[in-house]
């Protein structure tokens, strides 16, 4: 991942000049112009130019393994979760294998943390009914299969708030669930953002805790503020399709000190210490 986000940053610094070869404004027609050239080498070859040189680099030094950083400058991996951490807007950020695990290591820490002596049929869980299913599997995963709630999206294909707080009403005057026992998983499914706004809100009323899953969403902002910054914990995916493709992966985010502990080692950092 990281090697991808580096190369997107030394593109992204060249001068025009230096993007464009003799051979790309040769061969340029009226259909691909000088302009369009550049962005070619600037969004896909140089890239992958760069990417395969630090590739190399990470084999000749035998550094395939995020606990293998001998060479700071070559920790690619550490580059892009602080790199991350700062666009997004928290504090810890840490790369993982999909976002879908990303999205149900998340729980699980939010679970630990913030729920430790409440039982998993004890916490309601809403989420999009307009998502990808890797969303509401990711809730499955992370142990809250029976108390998932699906809600509905608006005609516009975002989160409907209105039906939210009557599923919350609902829930409470049936006495299983109470304030304070709630998490909203909320999808920007197809880069949908709700009025955060009101579900903030609704989080605070209803001592609700969000995850934002910002799969679609990174790089979006609402009112000024970066979306995957308003939550607990939120998430992101670079898979191949997202914003930032690395062929699968993703990152976990939080501003919590306890959560992110949980987050490096479940990644693999000696887990029996936790």
């Amino acid at each position: 991942m990281a090697a991808i986000s580096q190369a997107d940053a030394t593109a992204m610094a060249l001068p025009k000049s230096t993007i464009l070869s003799e051979s790309d404004n040769d061969s340029t027609t009226a259909e691909g112009s000088a302009e369009f050239v550049s962005v070619a080498r600037r969004l896909v070859e140089i890239p992958r130019e760069q990417g395969l040189e630090n590739i190399s680099m990470l084999l000749e030094q035998d550094m395939l393994n995020r606990y293998q950083a001998k060479t700071p400058q070559l920790n690619f991996l550490l580059q892009s979760e602080r790199a991350f951490a700062k666009l997004v807007g928290m504090k810890y950020a840490c790369a993982l294998n999909s976002g879908g695990i990303a999205i149900s290591l998340g729980l699980e820490a939010m679970k630990r943390v913030l729920f430790p002596d409440d039982a998993f049929d004890q916490i309601r869980v809403y989420s999009n009914a307009f998502t990808f299913h890797a969303v509401p599997s990711a809730c499955v995963v992370a142990g809250f299969a029976e108390t998932l709630r699906l809600i509905e999206a608006t005609d516009e294909l975002v989160l409907d708030l209105d039906h939210l707080e009557q599923c919350i009403k609902d829930d409470l005057s049936s006495g299983r669930f109470a304030k304070g026992k709630m998490i909203l998983v909320l999808s920007y499914m197809r880069g949908r953002v709700p009025d955060m706004h009101r579900v903030l809100e609704l989080c605070s009323r209803y001592e609700m805790q969000l995850l934002e899953d910002s799969a679609h969403g990174y790089g979006c902002s609402f009112d000024g503020r970066m979306c995957g910054s308003f939550g607990v914990v939120s998430t992101i995916s670079s898979q191949a399709n997202k914003l930032v493709n690395t062929g699968e992966g993703g990152m976990v985010f939080t501003n919590n000190d306890e959560m992110q502990a949980f987050f490096i080692f479940s990644a693999g950092s000696y887990e029996e210490l936790w």
